[in-house]
């Protein structure tokens, strides 16, 4: 694994690499909170075949903070993009978990001559009147961390817990702990969800495109939201991992492999 650095806005944004370059190019978009060692597992396994690249998002893992709050997908997604012309990848197969899909479809719809195949792990646009979960951002211990983790991903192993924990959460000076990303930026800089933009974002994707749906109820991709997906854009293909949560790929990594291996054989249009 290799970690390097680049700059936007003034911003210090932190990426990390695994494989050789010139293979063929994958990229890692990560969730809201998390970072792009989350992706580390993945990236291993991949990197014998692929050129792997995974960025810290502004306001994320070891990418600075924006103060200014500038955290929409469209910026994003235009940071990735500065990333991906910087390391010459295109084109190249985005694959985006939660938050990171969504960003992923952004990309997809604004840069579609860089994405030969996409990959969305659990997300699509929300339904109307599906609110965010109220957000906590301080905790007593490492312990109470890992409580609300628990409570969080009923499905989740402990050791995925604890790994989750040691990822997205750190103690701070005065000995509580919280979050490593600007997840209250984040949260305002985003805004409210606008459905009917993000429904236009998977309408315009031209590449062909992999959902990996959690299965666990009640599911974020509502079998509804199934068939929306595939009714507005016929590339779409949805496919499930029962029992699963939200973070798939962290802790139901074998299934969440077997449907992305399944994805990355599939042919694609030539260019």
């Amino acid at each position: 694994m290799n970690e390097a650095f680049y700059g936007v806005d003034g911003l210090k944004l932190r990426y990390l690499e695994w494989g050789k370059t010139g293979s063929d190019p994958i990229v890692l978009v990560h969730g809201f909170s998390s970072t792009a060692d989350a992706w580390t597992r993945v990236g291993e396994e991949l990197a014998n075949e692929y050129h792997v690249v995974a960025p810290d998002l502004r306001g994320h893992g070891q990418s600075d903070w924006d103060p200014s709050e500038c955290y929409s997908d469209d910026r994003l997604a235009a940071d990735v993009r500065l990333l991906v012309q910087q390391l010459q990848l295109s084109p190249f197969t985005l694959i985006g978990h939660s938050m990171g899909g969504a960003v992923a479809f952004t990309y997809a719809a604004t840069y579609p001559e860089d994405v030969k195949r996409l990959v969305i792990e659990d997300s699509a646009p929300l339904p109307p009147g599906r609110m965010l979960t109220e957000l906590r951002t301080t905790f007593a211990s490492r312990d109470e961390v890992a409580q609300s983790v628990r409570a969080a991903n009923p499905t989740m192993s402990e050791s995925a817990v604890q790994g989750r924990v040691d990822l997205y959460y750190r103690p701070r000076p005065d000995g509580t702990w919280g979050f490593r990303a600007d997840v209250v930026g984040v949260r305002h800089g985003r805004g409210a969800h606008d459905a009917e933009k993000s429904w236009a974002n998977v309408r315009k994707v031209q590449a062909p495109t992999v959902v990996i749906r959690a299965g666990a109820e009640p599911p974020l991709v509502s079998q509804e939201t199934v068939e929306r997906l595939t009714r507005e854009n016929t590339r779409i293909q949805v496919v499930t991992v029962p029992g699963a949560g939200h973070n798939i790929h962290f802790a139901h990594y074998a299934a969440f492999m077997t449907h992305l291996r399944q994805a990355l054989a599939q042919p694609v249009a030539a260019a």
